[in-house]
């Protein structure tokens, strides 16, 4: 009987920390892309009736975390991009795993546009203008938060989110 009660509170403890900070908990960019919209204020937030998600890599089967999940209310729509395509519908634009020569051409175009949260993997990303890097190269994974950028798109970030990015390392200056 102790050990189901333990091992209920140790559940019960789990979920809430997932609850809290489900981006610490994420192993997917999916995962990582679906928290962050826990955490992040679109300069036109209220508008939003849906989160779509502009991928610019084939389809794979982590895709389908997407496919009844709803947060803050609106569910999550995908679409495939290639580099030319329009951006304007999309909240985010996920460039994970996406052919270096199409994520600079679609990450160059995502500048301009205010309030298009952009995703991607590396340290090369941030500092290329990329809003959020996932440290796909880490052992310990987690996510970078080029802050400047994200203040120029018009976000607003929850401090629960900035606590649980990674700062940039040495390695990665100039």
């Amino acid at each position: 009987m102790r050990a189901g009660r333990f091992f209920r509170s140790a559940c019960s403890a789990v979920l809430a920390a997932m609850a809290l900070a489900p981006c610490a908990f994420a192993t997917t960019p999916q995962e990582y892309i679906s928290g962050f919209v826990l955490y992040v204020r679109w300069p036109d937030d209220a508008a939003i009736k849906r989160w779509q998600i502009c991928v610019a890599r084939p389809s794979d089967a982590a895709d389908a975390h997407y496919a009844e999940l709803v947060v803050r209310e609106r569910p999550f729509e995908l679409r495939r991009v290639a580099a030319g395509d329009a951006l304007a519908s999309c909240q985010i634009l996920d460039l994970t795993g996406a052919d270096v020569a199409a994520a600079e051409a679609l990450l160059k175009a995502a500048q301009s546009q205010r309030g298009l949260l952009t995703v991607g993997t590396g340290r090369v990303f941030c500092s290329g203008g990329g809003l959020i890097c996932l440290r796909a190269d880490d052992a310990r994974g987690g996510f970078e938060i080029n802050l400047s950028g994200m203040k120029n798109a018009g976000f607003s970030i929850n401090a629960r989110l900035l606590m649980l990015a990674r700062t940039p390392t040495a390695e990665a200056s100039p």
